[in-house]
């Protein structure tokens, strides 16, 4: 902008020096404009910032869960903000600054944009001059603003299509996969929510809460999964129980865990364990890494399937657990504990007898301990999973799992539905834990897909308001780029006219200048997103689990005519505005 006005009354500062005015003064003519202009638009850019942010920050708060929606009026941002700005003015007009001072009057009444690049010697071009070829050669009068103006608005283009391209690689199946495994689970308000408590009998789903879910009818499949409420151990080896602990603990720390835990007859450390009662609805949905889950059921028989942990991307993590197929699992049901003090050797007994302050240990005194056979390896998803971790995992069946904890506690009720039936299913869902039984909570598979098109929307919102303000920016660009060029060629342009070019013949080479302008914008986007792409998406790939990369040309397709349409819709108001004057005029001009 700075440029331009300097570009536009590159002739008064030539006379003013003819009066007497140095260089210096000019420099700070042009500076004290700036300071003017800072005045209004800085002040003005901070409103209209808060009222865009306070806009936008609840569409952003409203996709993110524990975060408060409150807008800052904190005064250093504000302060930061201003400084910013009055910086990059400053920077901005010290060019014009310094063409300003170096121009002498006579160069002044001369100027044309352009004028001071020199052609090669060279034989002339055997084909005739077109308007394309002049409106071609036009641009690479200054080459520096036309790349400047073409990498402006191809920045927009290219932030547009990496938004929508970002956008619409967020894949719904895989993030909905991680997060349910079946059209709706039922259980305790406690158990959806992140950091809760540890599965206890007061979390258990009551057998009628299920009875009337089952009697909304169209309901294909179902099961129960019964969580663990009695303490039951498995006994490792101080190597495995170091591996597994060392991630959250000092080696000081272990040390001290390792002291305090009972050991076996082996010398085997007794660890706390997490049991699942499973149905077969549940079973079916667990991915098997290896074995034959269906051994699980046989009559009479004692199988466990040994969890293992997975990554974002579905991958096990084959040193999360120390059973193999095979392996003969011992586990402890232990029905009371005693307290000792591990230094000493004192025995408190019962808890009651524990002093205050006391160091103490406990170990089972009465206890069963039954023998399994690993019969498969698996991963569990994550919907069907305590939602916590700490402990190694091991499936059974549901009617095992009773018989041998003694416990029936259901941990949640998971079940599809016909589609058909789902949408009323969601609403009596919603009603039974809103108004009937608001101590349960469940998921669908309905409510993921909402909270995943929210997000990806606010991703959108986002991205393209930043597309559209760097857009604002290459439009304003090149909307000078073209104003300047046709002011400083006003004489020029009236010369051609004067030896015979029409008006619409002008017009039309002033039209393949914008067009040109356009094309050119167009066609690095899309070459900057062919090679950036891929590059930038590939690391998306790795912090994304639910992305995938898919190349889009629709923002590029979708602007492409808005550039052509002010390709041909700027040059043609610009030059209509200089086209008042007549071409006498014009030629005598020598302001």
């Amino acid at each position: 902008v700075f440029q331009i006005s300097v570009t536009n009354d590159i002739r008064f500062y030539g006379l003013l020096k003819t009066i007497g005015t140095t260089g210096r003064q000019l420099r700070r003519i042009i500076r004290y404009q700036a300071l003017a202009l800072s005045l209004a638009g800085i002040p003005g850019g901070l409103v209209l910032g808060w009222l865009v942010g306070a806009g936008l920050t609840p569409a952003v708060i409203g996709r993110l869960n524990g975060v408060t929606n409150v807008v800052s009026v904190n005064p250093v941002l504000f302060a930061a903000s201003a400084l910013f700005a009055l910086v990059t003015v400053l920077l901005s007009c010290r060019k014009p600054g310094r063409m300003a001072a170096k121009v002498s009057p006579v160069e002044a009444v001369r100027y044309t944009e352009g004028s001071k690049t020199r052609r090669k010697a060279g034989k002339r071009a055997g084909k005739g001059v077109s308007l394309l070829s002049m409106a071609w050669a036009n641009l690479g009068r200054n080459r520096g603003k036309t790349v400047v103006t073409v990498l402006s608005l191809c920045l927009a283009v290219v932030l547009l299509t990496m938004t929508v391209t970002f956008a619409k690689g967020f894949d719904m199946d895989k993030y909905i996969a991680a997060f349910t495994a079946s059209d709706f689970i039922l259980a305790d308000a406690g158990h959806f929510q992140t950091g809760g408590e540890v599965f206890n009998p007061d979390m258990a789903l009551p057998e009628d809460a299920v009875e009337e879910v089952e009697a909304r009818g169209g309901i294909t499949a179902g099961g129960r999964t019964y969580g663990c409420t009695s303490p039951v151990e498995e006994f490792i080896t101080e190597e495995y129980y170091r591996s597994v602990w060392s991630r959250w603990n000092t080696p000081e720390q272990l040390d001290s865990m390792v002291h305090f835990k009972d050991r076996n007859e082996e010398g085997l450390l007794a660890d706390r364990v997490q049991l699942y009662g499973m149905e077969q609805f549940p079973l079916d949905h667990l991915t098997v890494l290896a074995g034959d889950l269906s051994k699980l059921n046989e009559p009479g028989g004692r199988y466990v399937a040994a969890v293992y942990s997975d990554d974002d991307y579905g991958l096990p993590e084959m040193d999360s657990h120390w059973a193999r197929l095979g392996d003969t699992v011992t586990l402890r049901y232990v029905e009371e504990y005693e307290y000792y003090n591990p230094d000493t050797g004192e025995i408190y007994g019962p808890w009651e007898n524990v002093p205050e302050g006391a160091n103490w240990v406990d170990r089972a005194v009465k206890y069963r301990d039954i023998e399994y056979e690993v019969a498969a390896l698996v991963t569990v998803p994550m919907a069907l999973s305590y939602r916590y971790y700490g402990a190694d995992e091991f499936i059974m069946n549901d009617q095992t799992f009773i018989q041998d904890t003694g416990t029936d506690s259901v941990m949640y009720y998971a079940f599809d539905t016909t589609d058909e039936a789902n949408p009323a299913m969601e609403s009596f869902l919603a009603d039974y834990t809103e108004n009937v039984n608001p101590q349960f909570d469940y998921e669908s598979k309905s409510t993921y897909a909402a909270e995943f098109e929210g997000m990806r929307s606010m991703f959108l919102l986002l991205g393209g308001a930043l597309s559209g303000i760097v857009g604002l920016v290459g439009v304003l660009n090149f909307f000078n780029a073209i104003l300047t060029g046709i002011i400083t060629r006003k004489r020029e342009l009236a010369v051609l006219q004067s030896i015979g070019m029409t008006g619409g013949q002008l017009k039309r080479m002033l039209v393949w200048e914008g067009l040109l302008y356009a094309l050119g914008s167009v066609l690095l986007a899309l070459v900057l997103a062919l090679v950036l792409g891929p590059i930038a998406f590939s690391a998306l790939q790795s912090m994304f689990w639910f992305f995938t990369y898919r190349f889009t040309l629709a923002p590029i397709l979708a602007t492409a005519p808005v550039f052509a349409l002010l390709g041909s819709l700027v040059p043609l108001a610009v030059y209509r505005s200089v086209a008042k004057h007549t071409i006498v005029e014009r030629l005598r001009d020598s302001e």
